[in-house]
């Protein structure tokens, strides 16, 4: 997925470069569109502006405590591209606050000018919403409207503005601009809106302006997020007014009101670092083009001044102070030092299981995450095939002709601090649709309600597979599901253990997940059995059969084939293996059709594998 998504970015990037001008913002636009419908917003300004002017002149007082924003993304989308990933999106928050407090070894960071300075704001993605429901910071909201968004889409999805920073990613942004074929990158709304624009307050880019990986437009290297959210925190372009806007009188006045950033001409492009289009200024200096609030290229960026920080402390004191808040900080689970509040431990304890006998998952703590667009099929209940039970999850995946879709379903949060060997098992059955098909489940892990993940095991379509291949719908046989366990002992601390089955489709048939269980190992080999990863397939077998399993160290192993009552009737390898992922092939020519063990001999102790040949 991520080879495919670097494919398009790259591929935007070549569009954006070739065929289309880019505008980077259109707030100034947006606003002036503002004052014609409600003119009053303008006094609002001009009496933030002389407030902020008064102390322009004052010197920079000693560095005080840092200020934390908690941020909600809304994410609008069409189950395409613009549909971005968590981790693009803490992606996002990385180059803000790296941006924001000038972090050494970051592009923030690297400037020599005597003007760069830390601001002492950063970002934190929400760990409660509004009505203190836990979440993950991110909403995600389908709407054709992604497609020139404008401040309607803003309605679809909306927290307190006074509590959160809201940060709309839609797929393009509607051009205002009357420029024909250029491309809008994003724009936000100036703090002193906050009372009469509440609704719409925030900040709205495109989705490959988000952070710098997957999606994320690299020429920009994720900072167009760093630009308006500047706006957000009342700052204005250095180019404002061009070079009449200020002088060296009235510089706390005109132009964008700070003193210490000379006054330019226009808008900057590329990295044109001995520009000087203003000779006006006393003394006259080159344009400050490495200003997060011009125009550079993101790359180029790296100054935030401290006229600039003085101009936003006052904003925020005035418009935003309750979003900083102690109080507010709290409720949405964020400490004055900027780290999360504890979580309360899950009130679903471990031991654990789930076996989807259900007509819906609303009020079982299972949610479902399909990202796919009309025609294609996700995860859903299924109660026509199950393998204990009534029903199970399953998506028709045979009906999908995209590739790389992604759709999940997700356990709910499960304190896990209650078994000295947390284990994971599930039964599962699939098929491919063609020889080619390469469908993939991925398991993610999270203690935090998914704000971060940890991958914690691929399981490919050569360890899925369990029915034989067929263009026709697979709907498995009671003999064609296979369980599947993993050891969960690395996430034993966590109270709130979430876990996310995604599908990646890939020309694959249908599969089905069935009988969720967390609980203790039944036995020392089958602790052995889950720590090695051991993996047999296809079961059932024919002629031959492919095992593989991790070393976490070299050690000596018997394998061997036995009858049900445990009798050796093929002695298979006694040797050592290396260390790392293993891979064996298993000939069973000679063995006849029925059910047989596969037993594993270590120096730890020994476990079998059921499986049958055809």
């Amino acid at each position: 997925m991520k080879k495919n998504v670097l494919f398009f970015s790259i591929i935007f990037s070549a569009m954006f470069a070739i065929s289309q001008q880019v505008v980077p913002c259109v707030t100034d636009e947006l606003y002036l569109e503002t004052l014609k419908t409600n003119p009053l917003v303008k006094l609002e300004e001009n009496r933030a502006n002389t407030l902020a002017a008064a102390h322009q002149q004052v010197t920079l007082k000693k560095a005080g405590s840092v200020r934390y924003f908690p941020v909600v993304f809304h994410v609008i989308h069409k189950y395409g591209l613009e549909n971005i990933s968590q981790t693009q999106l803490n992606d996002a928050i990385r180059i803000l606050n790296e941006d924001f407090r000038k972090v050494a070894g970051t592009n923030g960071g690297t400037s020599s000018s005597s003007l760069s300075i830390d601001m002492q704001y950063e970002f934190r993605l929400a760990q409660f919403d509004p009505n203190g429901q836990p979440t993950n910071g991110v909403n995600r909201i389908y709407d054709a409207g992604t497609d020139n968004a404008t401040n309607a889409q803003k309605a679809l999805s909306y927290w307190d503005a006074k509590r959160y920073f809201n940060v709309w990613i839609v797929n393009t942004i509607y051009n205002n601009t009357g420029q024909s074929g250029s491309i809008v990158l994003g724009y936000a709304q100036f703090p002193f809106q906050i009372n009469s624009n509440t609704n719409t307050d925030g900040v709205i880019i495109r989705a490959d302006q988000a952070g710098a990986i997957e999606l994320g437009q690299l020429s920009q290297s994720g900072r167009t997020l760093t630009h308006e959210a500047g706006h957000w925190v009342g700052l204005y372009h250095p180019f404002q007014g061009g070079c009449a806007g200020a002088t060296a009188s009235d510089c706390a006045n005109g132009g964008d009101q700070v003193c210490d950033t000379p006054p330019v001409g226009s808008s900057t492009s590329g990295c044109p670092t001995l520009r000087n289009s203003c000779t006006n200024d006393v003394p006259d200096l080159p344009d400050q083009v490495k200003n997060y609030m011009d125009y550079a290229d993101g790359t180029c960026m790296n100054i935030f001044t401290p006229g600039q920080k003085i101009r936003v402390d006052n904003y925020m004191n005035i418009y935003r102070e309750n979003a900083f808040s102690t109080t507010n900080l709290s409720a949405i689970g964020i400490n004055t030092d900027g780290t999360y509040k504890s979580l309360t431990a899950a009130i679903i304890k471990a031991p654990y299981s789930f076996g989807f006998d259900v007509n819906s998952l609303p009020g079982t703590g299972w949610t479902i995450e399909n990202y796919m667009s009309p025609g294609d099929s996700g995860w859903a209940i299924n109660n026509t095939v199950a393998l204990h039970g009534s029903g199970c999850i399953s998506a028709q995946n045979n009906k999908n002709n995209r590739l790389n879709i992604r759709n999940a379903f997700i356990s709910p949060s499960i304190d896990i601090t209650t078994l000295s060997l947390p284990t994971l098992s599930f039964n599962m059955a699939y098929a491919k649709r063609l020889s080619v098909s390469g469908d993939r489940l991925k398991i993610f892990i999270s203690d935090s309600y998914g704000r971060s993940e940890i991958l914690a095991r691929i399981i490919l379509v050569s360890e899925m597979e369990t029915g034989s291949e067929s263009k026709n719908p697979f709907t498995p046989a009671t003999t064609e599901w296979k369980k599947y366990s993993m050891d969960l002992t690395p996430y034993k601390s966590y109270t709130n253990c979430r876990i996310r089955f995604e599908l990646q489709s890939l020309k694959g048939n249908n599969i089905y997940f069935d009988d969720f269980v967390i609980a203790a190992p039944t036995s020392v080999g089958e602790i052995i059995k889950q720590s090695m990863q051991f993996v047999f397939f296809p079961n059932p077998a024919h002629q031959k059969a492919t095992v593989t399993f991790l070393n976490e160290e070299a050690q000596l192993l018997d394998m061997s084939v036995s009858d049900i009552s445990g009798r050796v009737i093929k002695q298979l390898q006694i040797r050592m293996f290396s260390s790392g992922k293993q891979e064996l092939e298993i000939p069973l020519e000679e063995i006849p059709a029925g059910l047989y063990l596969f037993q594993v001999k270590t120096g730890k102790g020994n476990f079998i594998h059921k499986f049958l040949i055809n």
